[in-house]
């Protein structure tokens, strides 16, 4: 608790004062209330009293009794208990009583006496006159008693109130403590911090909060690592995909350079393959910038395409090349909204690569527009092998056993980032020797109904 020992003092000492204002709250209220309640029973034992001594003067003054006589009687029968008497003469000498001595509860206890109506009563007799006032020693020594009681228990109450303050405080900091712990692990590099145990009810939301925290580092980290791994890989796969072609043009290069080759239909062929590797360059950089492209935010918003448009149109610009083996099924009102030329250039990869790996096939292509608007590539072909399956869609790879076909290994992982910006899917099921379908899933656009709404 080292990290939060000042708070945790503080938050203590703030339980031991509220301790102890209660407890004085409670004795300073008692004691008024019982001041109160006493203060009223005095007022009537004052008045009682006065009245009495009045009687006893009137009959004092019948017998005949002197002034010190008088005084000396009504002060022997009448004070007593919660009243005092004291009778005086003409010239201010007491006659009979003692008058009270001033003392520290007195000085403070007189003045709330004549507030709440305890005040003396005179009763005047033949040659003197007598003050009849509430006699607050007994209140005094109750409580004097009752504070010598309530004192030691507010002491009991600060401690109680510093363990019991203590104990609650350290139980509260402890979450905030392993918190803070794990925070600054954080904070020195560790980017998979471990989960923390639920702190109890109190604290629950922040342990909660804070594991979620750790739950996303962690696989935002893993992801982290796993993307500089793709992209290590992807540099390097690149690199390879470049470094043929430059080695084929740069050797071609060197051979003309020396003269190693003089013959014309030798040098036409050089010059042949080293624009075939060219181009084969091109389209590789091409392919890494329209890569690059897709994995940015787009730059435009997606518009209403018609899918059946984008699939006749790539069916007529491979047609050339498939020789009449493309077949097109696709009604109008596919419509979905998406970029066109990314959408466009998905199709074109996906149909391609039917065309290409299934060279002896018809390739059917079907769209279907219901709840959303389904795309069907489909060949009869030699199809794909178990162990690629899982990684058709990942760049640059073309397979186990096709590592000798023509092409980047780029085409359908273009095509999967290009439809999953669409909001759409994209799946490959094949087995050896039946053929490789592709279905493809997008969102049908439902502009015109959203405007009726």
């Amino acid at each position: 608790m080292s990290t939060f020992r000042a708070f945790a003092w503080r938050i203590t000492r703030s339980y031991v004062a509220l301790a102890c204002a209660l407890v004085l709250l409670v004795v300073l209220v008692s004691t008024l209330l019982a001041f109160l309640l006493y203060a009223g029973t005095l007022n009537e034992a004052v008045a009682q009293t006065a009245q009495r001594a009045a009687d006893m003067a009137v009959q004092a003054r019948v017998r005949h009794l002197t002034a010190a006589q008088t005084a000396s009687e009504i002060v022997s029968r009448l004070g007593h208990g919660r009243v005092a008497i004291v009778a005086f003469d003409g010239a201010h000498h007491v006659l009979a009583g003692r008058p009270p001595r001033p003392s520290f509860g007195r000085e403070l206890l007189d003045p709330f006496g004549s507030l709440f109506g305890a005040h003396p009563q005179i009763v005047r007799f033949a040659g003197g006159v007598l003050i009849v006032a509430p006699n607050l020693s007994r209140f005094l020594s109750l409580l004097g008693w009752y504070w010598s009681i309530m004192i030691p228990v507010g002491i009991l109450a600060a401690l109680v109130a510093w363990l019991a303050g203590r104990n609650l405080t350290q139980r509260a900091l402890e979450p905030l403590e392993s918190v803070t712990s794990a925070l600054r692990r954080v904070a020195a590099g560790d980017f998979q911090p471990e989960p923390l145990a639920n702190g109890g009810r109190e604290l629950s939301a922040l342990m909660s909060a804070y594991n979620d925290v750790a739950h996303r580092l962690t696989a935002s980290t893993a992801q982290r690592r796993e993307d500089d791994a793709r992209m290590r890989q992807f540099i390097a796969d690149a690199g390879h995909e470049l470094r043929t072609p430059l080695t084929v043009i740069m050797g071609y290069l060197d051979m003309l350079r020396l003269g190693a080759i003089t013959d014309a239909p030798a040098v036409s062929r050089i010059h042949e393959t080293m624009r075939d590797e060219s181009h084969r360059m091109r389209a590789v950089i091409e392919k890494l910038i329209l890569l690059a492209r897709l994995d940015r935010p787009p730059s435009e918003l997606p518009k209403r395409v018609d899918v059946s448009a984008i699939v006749r149109d790539v069916a007529a610009e491979l047609a050339p090349l498939a020789r009449d083996r493309i077949a097109v099924d696709a009604p109008r009102d596919a419509a979905v909204e998406a970029d066109e030329s990314e959408l466009h250039e998905a199709l074109k990869n996906i149909i391609d690569n039917a065309v290409k790996y299934a060279p002896a096939s018809p390739v059917d292509i079907s769209v279907d527009a219901g709840e959303e608007v389904v795309i069907s590539v489909a060949d009869r072909g030699p199809g794909v092998d178990p162990t690629d399956l899982p990684h058709v869609f990942e760049r640059f790879y073309r397979g186990n056993h096709r590592q000798d076909a023509e092409g980047s290994g780029l085409g359908l992982a273009i095509a999967k980032r290009a439809i999953e910006r669409a909001g759409g899917t994209v799946a490959l099921g094949s087995a050896p020797g039946v053929g490789t379908s592709v279905t493809i899933r997008l969102p049908r656009y439902r502009g015109s109904e959203q405007a009726t709404s």
